[in-house]
């Protein structure tokens, strides 16, 4: 073409130069969005830390065990960072500064180990078995001798599962028949004291029960002359529970009116109750009282014992329906179930006297053992 006909270029317009000021603005502005970067980094790692209250610290974390591990020092951004990726704990392990933290102290405590036995349950009794002196040739008339009556009467012990009884008018001659027959009987206090004291002997099984301690308590007896009668305290081997038994005759009204002495014998008895049974030992009296009321209402009004054949308990009186003088109380940790007065063909062959027997339960005794 023709530089005549071209069209002229327009003028360049001069380029603005910017001024220092502005220069001076914009990077100021982006040094301030570098460092504001750098606070809201960290501050996303520790949002509740105060370094003014606790300088140079951040979460302190507690594991499992309840130890604690403080942080590091302040790191750079970057090595804040990762260690935030690296390191950081599951949230429920976070504890925050603002928050009360009470250290776990573990405190050592002895072990309460706890022993419970198990419930004891036996069949006691009460058994006159009739002295071999009152079916003497000439005394008598119609009655085995004693030694063959004894016989009978261990018969009727071993059969009905009897493990503890309390015998009166158990004489010499019985006593031997009576040791031959039962060899696995135990008796206090036997011929060691005695024909007085013999009479009124108490037998336990020996594969049920142990000899723990034995003792006597003298009672007026005929006359008021003095007799020691025996209680014991025997050990359950099933469940070691142990157990006070005590056995008594108190004086008939053979040889004149009794009924002085055995007024004296029962308080004697009533206040043995009482220190047998102070510190919740399971007590049981067996006996022949020659008594109904004189000697069931002191014994039930004065004490905790209740008589295995029912009546009345604490301050009024009743006896039970059935009573004779043949008796077997029980202090409060026992029960009795299962009461016989036994006058079968076998027994009155053996003796003028009821064969009286009951079941006895002692609950299981729990006791804390420090250790």
């Amino acid at each position: 073409m023709p530089r005549h006909l071209q069209r002229p270029r327009p003028p360049e317009r001069p380029r603005r130069r910017l001024e220092p000021s502005v220069v001076g603005t914009v990077a100021l502005a982006a040094v301030l969005l570098v460092v504001s970067g750098v606070f809201l980094a960290w501050g996303h790692l520790d949002p509740a830390s105060d370094a003014s209250a606790d300088p140079g610290t951040g979460p302190e974390l507690v594991d499992a065990s309840g130890s604690s591990s403080p942080p590091t020092a302040s790191p750079t951004v970057t090595q804040a960072r990762h260690h935030a990726r690296a390191s950081r704990p599951a949230p429920q392990e976070v504890v925050q500064r603002d928050q009360v933290i009470e250290r776990i102290k573990v405190t050592k405590h002895k072990k309460k180990k706890v022993e419970a036995s198990l419930p004891t349950s036996f069949r006691v009794s009460t058994f006159n078995v009739l002295g071999a002196s009152h079916t003497a040739p000439g005394e008598r008339q119609g009655w085995a001798p004693g030694v063959t009556r004894m016989r009978w009467a261990v018969q009727l012990l071993q059969g009905t599962g009897v493990s503890v009884a309390g015998l009166q008018e158990f004489q010499g001659p019985q006593y031997n028949v009576f040791r031959q027959v039962a060899p696995g009987w135990g008796v206090y206090p036997g011929p060691a004291l005695g024909p007085g004291s013999l009479a009124n002997s108490i037998v336990w099984r020996s594969d049920a029960w142990e000899l723990v301690e034995a003792r006597t308590m003298k009672i007026p007896y005929f006359h008021g002359r003095l007799v020691a009668m025996p209680y014991v305290l025997l050990r359950n081997l099933e469940s070691q529970r142990t157990v006070w038994f005590f056995n008594t005759h108190n004086p008939a009204d053979a040889y004149g009116p009794a009924q002085q002495y055995r007024i004296r014998a029962t308080a004697l008895e009533v206040q043995l109750a009482r220190t047998l049974g102070a510190d919740g030992t399971p007590v049981i009296f067996t006996g022949d009282m020659n008594d109904r009321a004189p000697y069931f209402c002191p014994m039930t009004t004065q004490t905790d014992m209740h008589a295995a054949n029912g009546g009345s308990t604490g301050t009024s009186c009743a006896l039970p329906p059935v009573t004779n003088v043949d008796w077997i109380m029980g202090n409060t940790p026992v029960t009795f179930g299962n009461f016989h007065s036994d006058d079968g063909p076998l027994v009155r062959r053996t003796t003028d006297h009821h064969f009286v027997w009951a079941d006895a339960t002692i609950p299981a005794e729990t006791t804390a053992a420090q250790r």
